[in-house]
C-alpha cells in the first residue's frame, strides 16, 4: 500500500506548538494538522481493510499517547477513533451515527 496510514498516524502524534498562548485561532498550522489528520483516521475506521491495518499499526497505542489533551476539540477526535475502532465487530453496533457527547 501507500503508506497513507502510516502517513497520517505520525502527523497525529506531531508535536504541537508550545508558543501557542491563546489559541485565538491563528498560527496553530501543526495543531490543525494533527486535528485533521485525527478526523481522517475516524473517517479510516469506517473501512475494514483500514481498521485492521490501523489495529497492525498500533492505533490504541498512539490514542493512548495522545489522550489527556487540554484541546477538547483533539479529545473529541480520539474518543470518535476508539468509538469507531470498537463499533463495528466487536461486540454489537451501538453507534447508529450519532456523535458523541462530548
Amino acid at each position: 500500500k501507500s503508506g497513507a496510514l502510516q502517513a497520517l498516524l505520525a502527523t497525529a502524534q506531531m508535536p504541537e506548538p508550545r508558543s501557542s498562548s491563546s489559541a485565538a485561532g491563528g498560527g496553530g498550522d501543526s495543531s490543525s494538522s494533527v486535528k485533521i489528520a485525527l478526523f481522517s483516521i475516524g473517517n479510516l475506521c469506517a473501512y475494514k481493510e483500514c481498521k485492521e491495518a490501523l489495529l497492525g499499526l498500533g492505533v490504541y497505542d498512539v490514542l493512548k499517547r495522545l489522550g489527556g489533551s487540554k484541546d477538547s476539540v483533539k479529545e473529541q477526535y480520539l474518543q470518535r477513533i476508539q468509538t469507531k475502532l470498537q463499533g463495528a465487530g466487536a461486540g454489537g453496533g451501538g453507534g447508529g451515527g450519532g456523535t458523541p457527547s462530548a
